[in-house]
């Protein structure tokens, strides 16, 4: 049931992804921009101070204070920067999809390294086992390389406000 709410919580961020991006909200970049076809996203090593593997409290919700999340990949591209992709866990989204209500992990969400560095507190491992995020990543590679997906540019607890008030209209 976990992996489902998962799932579901994931797809629909993908869907608020391409209605942002197409109101060319600030809460995402737009990356239909990038038509160029060299622009898409590539695996380079980068020069960020966040790794693959690294898990960091946030400044997070009142109601999520043992919330942190995972560094699960990070991608270069030559426009946006570094794209730190993250899991997070310790949540409580309100979610009526959710049997119990509520979401207590998103296990794949793509950020630019500057809304990180506005959301990261203190690292508090250097490596540890990575989550189940790779499903996600490829539904959002593809709708990335085709223009219908962005990034977040706000900070993590703002992108959660986001998701847990698009769950709930």
């Amino acid at each position: 049931m976990k992996k489902i709410n998962s799932v579901l919580l994931f797809c629909f961020v993908m869907m608020l992804t391409a209605i942002i991006c197409q109101a060319q909200n600030p809460v995402m970049k737009d990356t239909a921009k990038t038509e160029n076809k060299s622009a898409e996203v590539t695996q380079n090593k980068t020069d960020s101070k966040y790794k693959v593997g690294q898990m960091w409290s946030y400044k997070t919700r009142p109601q999520e204070k043992k919330s942190y999340f995972i560094i699960v990949k990070i991608d270069v591209h030559p426009k946006l920067g570094n794209i730190i992709h993250i899991a997070v866990h310790d949540l409580k989204i309100k979610n009526p999809n959710s049997r119990s209500g509520f979401s207590d992990e998103v296990n794949h969400m793509p950020f630019s390294e500057a809304a990180i560095n506005k959301s990261a507190d203190k690292l508090l491992k250097e490596k540890i086992d990575l989550p189940d995020y790779e499903e996600g990543y490829q539904l959002w590679k593809e709708a990335f390389d085709s223009h219908h997906a962005g990034i977040y540019t706000i900070t993590l607890a703002e992108a959660v406000d986001a998701m847990e008030a698009s769950l709930n209209q």
